[in-house]
């Protein structure tokens, strides 16, 4: 029986943000959670979703016309009916503007692997690597770890970026093996508001950073600051008080940006009420000073 083919959302080249060096970062299509500001909105389905970007529309209204299942009305894109919508691609080839795209590809391992070599000088010349994240990639840990295995058999460095909500048999003994470096995500130390903000509790996350102590792999804990989530002084030192619990003495702050609200539109959904500007750098010094005792990476 063959590995299970994920979707991919998107493979980023020339990445300066993921990981050191020059990197390519593939995102995985399914996340576990469902965080209020995620950033990458359309990862957190594992389905293939449609994406219409009002911008590139020219009201050719082509798209209407080749939607067979009536999805898309008179008035074009902008009258999209997602719930009668198959995402068959018709309305996407008849578009003239690229205003429309169906998020989601599949790629074998070989494919995946083959494309991603591709970027080998790159990697060299900087330090840099192919990162793994999403969505979640850990959900799919046999396809990851395959891909990520044939990567570490050529030395390229692999990094994941998780979320930390993963079912850790499979993570470790199919994906954790060939990893470099992991950053791991903390973004509340309290249950209940990470269930309200996130979508599920962070029980099973504090028990899987707490397990990675035992892996020989560098891990990176990550804290995004989120304006009315968690950027209040209290809850800030709540997770500085549950990293030290864990003896984990080295993070990097990850300062909000609203620049995901516009992905949230091309999806159809509508963002909720959290800033749509960046992060006072008032709130970023605080948070500093809050995690002083830590060593906090740039």
């Amino acid at each position: 029986m063959g590995i299970d083919l994920p979707l991919i959302a998107d493979i980023k080249r020339n990445a300066l943000d993921d990981g050191p060096g020059i990197r390519t970062t593939v995102f995985f299509k399914g996340c576990p959670l469902s965080c209020v500001w995620c950033h990458n909105p359309e990862c957190i389905s594992a389905a293939p979703e449609l994406l219409f970007r009002q911008a590139r529309c020219i009201d050719c209204r082509d798209c209407a016309a080749a939607c067979t299942q009536g999805a898309i009305g008179a008035a074009g894109p902008s009258q999209l009916d997602r719930a009668r919508c198959k995402r068959s691609a018709d309305c996407v080839e008849a578009c003239p503007g690229g205003a429309l795209e169906i998020v989601g590809r599949r790629y074998s391992v070989d494919e995946l692997t083959e494309l991603l070599l591709r970027d080998r000088v790159f990697f060299d010349n900087s330090g840099g690597g192919v990162s793994l994240s999403g969505g979640e990639a850990t959900l799919f840990s046999e396809f990851a770890g395959a891909v990520a295995q044939r990567l570490s058999e050529q030395s390229i460095h692999v990094l994941l970026q998780t979320c930390g909500h993963f079912k850790w048999e499979r993570f470790a003994s199919l994906l954790a093996p060939h990893l470099d470096t992991i950053y791991f995500d903390v973004k509340l130390a309290d249950p209940e508001e990470h269930h309200h903000f996130c979508g599920r509790d962070n029980a099973l996350i504090v028990e899987n950073l707490a397990r990675l102590r035992a892996l020989d792999v560098e891990v990176l804990v990550r804290v995004p600051l989120v304006p009315q989530v968690n950027c209040e002084r209290d809850k800030l030192a709540s997770i500085a008080t549950l990293l030290r619990s864990l003896g984990v003495d080295r993070v990097a702050l990850l300062a909000y940006n609203p620049l995901w609200g516009s992905k949230l539109a091309s999806l159809g959904r509508k963002a909720g009420h959290l800033p749509e500007r960046f992060l006072d750098p008032a709130q970023l010094e605080m948070a500093r000073k809050v995690f002083s005792g830590f060593s906090i990476v740039q």
